[in-house]
């Protein structure tokens, strides 16, 4: 057996560290691809073994201070066994390590406003989307059993980056990205508020906005890489097996209506300029209905002083389009209810559902999340995803079901991104800080009774910024 790992798995890791929203499938493909060469166990083995390795220099030291030779020769040449396994082995660890041992979020580059985190500038997006649709290319043509899968994310990323040049930007007559910030500061201090406002959406979507003076037959909402003209509905019609499968597993069909008026909303939502000195005005929350719950406030609050990121490192800004999703429906109840032993949290390899770390519940549903969409439930990992039930699907639903009548919080999918770029933990409903409507972040390594989990399969477009 090599002790080299297949190429392709490498190709694999890069390119989910850049599409993220699909990064748990790209990973799914290199265990697959690698487990023949090296397993999760094999892996613990060696990890094991360097462990061994590490103290072994001590307990030869302790052996020779007590002139106990044959134990010295015995430890010596067990650590050069050991020594000679892992660099053997070492290109197959440093791959292992890279598909087994994830445990970190990585933050999707071409989501709006998530630069400063990524660190990848407006200017370095071009050639990384080129180097983003030569490696799906290669993996067409290296992995042909999955060709289909890299060619639909390799038009993705030609087609919907939403990537623009210079040469672009200046022969549509609109304002490039990098100029809206600066459009912006402008803006404010001439108190022009709707050119304000159309910027702060620039910012928010990434699109390029028009100038105040739009060039002749262009319109003045028209922007240099459009989207693609869609509905936006996310409708499913399960099969009847799938149904009954899901019901087994504790996941019922729910269908949500469209939102479109608190979808608008997300125009008030976090941008780098909000976080400039002295611009503390722009962090007033619009004025909501007579009768709007106090709770929601807060919530939009929450929008606006902070980046809100979904479980695949995208921006989190909800269209709340009409939308079908399969939901875990049991009852909030006391930390005695049944709902904690279930098929779907044994699937998942968790003990139960209460105090359960986030970074626990990521890396289960990592392992474990694609499998059994597939080969449990009959759908494709590649198009649905299962993930703890995202805020606005709580929100949603919460009313008619019962949810956020309890003093514990729920597991929300995705996490809050703070100034330094470390992320918490997104949770919520808790009856004392606002029922539905609450929301807030938490450490992902937070593990109390008072945090409880609820899983959903969703659309995995609904977690594409762009």
């Amino acid at each position: 057996m090599s002790n080299e790992p297949n190429p392709v798995v490498a190709m694999l890791v890069e390119a989910g560290n850049v599409d993220t929203v699909y990064r748990d499938v790209y990973l799914g493909r290199a265990r697959t691809l690698l487990a023949p060469a090296l397993s999760p166990e094999d892996l613990h083995r060696i990890e094991q073994e360097q462990a061994e390795l590490a103290e072994l220099p001590v307990s030869i030291a302790r052996a020779m201070d007590r002139a106990n030779w044959p134990l010295v020769k015995e430890l010596s040449q067990r650590a050069a066994t050991l020594k000679q396994i892992a660099e053997s082995k070492k290109a197959l660890t440093e791959a292992g390590r890279a598909v087994y041992a994830v445990t970190d979020v990585k933050l999707d580059p071409f989501s709006p406003g998530l630069g400063r985190f990524t660190r990848v500038t407006t200017k370095d997006l071009p050639t990384l989307r080129t180097r983003a649709v030569e490696r799906l290319t290669t993996l067409e043509q290296s992995d042909p059993v999955w060709k289909d899968f890299y060619a639909r994310r390799r038009a993705v990323f030609q087609t919907r980056a939403g990537i623009a040049s210079a040469h672009q930007d200046s022969a549509s007559g609109t304002t490039p990205p990098d100029d809206a910030r600066e459009a912006a500061e402008q803006a404010l201090k001439a108190g022009d508020l709707g050119r304000l406002a159309q910027l702060a959406d620039v910012l928010i979507t990434g699109a390029a906005p028009a100038k105040s003076e739009p060039a002749s037959g262009a319109s003045a909402g028209a922007s240099v890489t459009p989207a693609p003209k869609e509905s936006g509905e996310l409708l499913v019609s399960y099969s009847s097996d799938t149904l009954a499968k899901a019901r087994r597993f504790g996941l019922a069909p729910r269908h949500l209506e469209s939102r479109a008026e608190l979808a608008a909303l997300n125009r008030y939502a976090w941008t780098p300029l909000l976080d400039e000195p002295g611009h503390a005005a722009l962090r007033q929350a619009p004025p909501l209905p007579a009768g709007s719950p106090e709770g929601l406030q807060n919530r939009i609050e929450m929008f606006m002083i902070h980046p809100l990121v979904n479980s695949g490192g995208a921006r989190h800004l909800p269209k709340l389009h009409a939308e079908d999703v399969l939901v875990e429906d049991f009852p909030d109840t006391a930390a005695s209810d049944q709902s904690s032993k279930s098929e779907l949290l044994a699937a998942l390899g968790l003990a139960g559902r209460r105090g359960v770390a986030r970074v626990a519940i990521e890396q289960a549903l990592l392992t474990h999340g694609a499998q059994l969409l597939e080969q449990e439930l009959g759908l494709d990992p590649r198009v649905f995803r299962l993930v703890c039930i995202p805020s606005d699907v709580h929100l949603r639903l919460g009313e008619a079901e019962g949810w956020g009548r309890l003093p514990f919080w729920t597991h929300f999918d995705g996490y809050l991104v703070l100034a330094d770029g470390r992320l918490r933990a997104l949770a919520g409903g808790d009856a004392e800080y606002g029922g539905l409507n609450d929301l807030l972040g938490l450490s992902r390594d937070y593990d109390s009774d008072r945090l409880v989990a609820r899983f959903a399969v969703v659309h995995r477009e609904r977690m594409a910024a762009w």
